[in-house]
C-alpha cells in the first residue's frame, strides 16, 4: 500500500467510526467512540507528517501545530486539534471526573468537525510531495536511461515527478521513436521501466511525443532529459509545436473575430 493511499485509508476510517457515533446511544459506547475518532483524527496527522517530512511532535496537542507550519490547516483547524488532543487525554487518564453531559455535548459536535477537519487535511496535501524517502529525480533519470537506451531517439521526464507534485505517484515520460510510433513497443517499455523503478506499472505512463498535442509535447520537451540522441532533432521537435500552437491559437482567433451570419 502507497502511502497516499494509508493516508486515504485512515481518513475513512475517521468516517466509519463516525457512522458508528451516529446510531449509538449508550454513554459508554458513545464516550468510546469520541476517543476512538479523536485518536484516529490524531494519527492521520501523524501520517501527514510523516509523509512531508514535518518535524517531531512533543506531544498530541502539537499535532495541529506541526500540521499548520506544513500549510496543510490554518489556525482554527489547529486549535480544533489541539482541544480534541486535550479532551482525549481526560478520557483515557482521567475519566473519572469526565462530566457526562459535555461528553455527550461534544460528540455532537464532533459529527460535525470531524469531517471537516479530515476533509481539511486531504486538501492540505494535495499537491505536496507524499512519497516516502526513495530514488530522487536523478536516480529516476538514470535508471530509466539504462531501460530507453538504444531503443528511442528522444526521451524526457516531465509532469508532476518534475515539478515535485507527486500525490498520484505518476512517472511521466514522453519519446520518440523511430521511424514510428509503436503502441505494442510503448506497452513494453512501461513495463520494463515500473519494473526498474520497483513500482506498480500502473504509476508508469509513456507516451510518444509526435502523437501529443502541441502544448502537452512543449512541456514533455521542456522536462528533464533522459535520451537525448540527436539535440537537433530536439530543437527542431521543439520548435515546430511552438509554430503548431502558435497556428492554433492564431486560427481560434481568427474564428472568434468573424463577424455572425445574419
Amino acid at each position: 500500500m502507497d502511502v497516499v493511499e494509508r493516508i486515504r485509508r485512515q481518513a475513512r476510517l475517521v468516517e466509519e467510526l463516525l457512522g458508528e457515533l451516529e446510531v449509538e446511544r449508550s454513554y459508554r459506547g458513545v464516550e468510546r467512540l469520541v476517543q476512538l475518532i479523536i485518536q484516529a483524527l490524531l494519527d492521520l496527522g501523524l501520517m501527514v507528517i510523516a509523509a512531508l517530512g514535518g518535524r517531531r511532535p512533543e506531544a498530541y496537542s502539537e499535532i495541529g501545530v506541526v500540521l499548520r507550519e506544513l500549510n496543510v490547516i490554518g489556525d482554527e483547524e489547529a486549535l480544533m486539534m489541539k482541544s480534541m488532543a486535550g479532551l482525549r487525554n481526560l478520557l483515557v487518564h482521567a475519566y473519572r471526573v469526565v462530566d457526562r453531559d459535555k461528553v455527550v455535548e461534544f460528540a455532537e459536535r464532533l459529527k460535525t468537525d470531524a469531517p471537516r477537519l479530515t476533509s481539511r487535511i486531504l486538501r492540505g496535501v494535495e499537491g505536496k510531495n507524499v512519497d516516502p524517502p526513495g530514488l530522487s529525480v536523478g536516480e529516476v533519470v538514470e535508471r530509466v536511461r539504462g531501460v530507453l537506451a538504444g531503443k528511442v531517439t528522444l526521451a524526457f521526464l516531465y509532469g508532476g515527478r518534475v515539478k515535485g507534485y507527486t500525490l498520484k505517484g505518476d512517472y511521466d515520460i514522453a519519446v520518440l521513436m523511430e521511424p514510428t510510433c509503436s503502441l505494442y513497443k510503448l506497452g513494453e517499455l512501461a513495463v520494463d521501466i515500473a519494473r526498474a523503478l520497483g513500482v506498480r506499472e500502473e504509476d508508469v505512463d509513456v507516451k510518444c511525443i509526435d502523437m501529443l498535442p502541441p502544448e502537452h509535447a512543449l512541456e514533455a520537451l521542456n522536462g528533464i532529459p533522459i535520451v537525448v540522441d540527436s539535440p537537433t532533432l530536439a530543437f527542431n521537435l521543439k520548435y515546430r509545436m511552438l509554430v503548431e500552437l502558435l497556428d492554433l491559437k492564431e486560427g481560434i482567433n481568427v474564428t472568434l473575430k468573424q463577424p455572425r451570419p445574419t
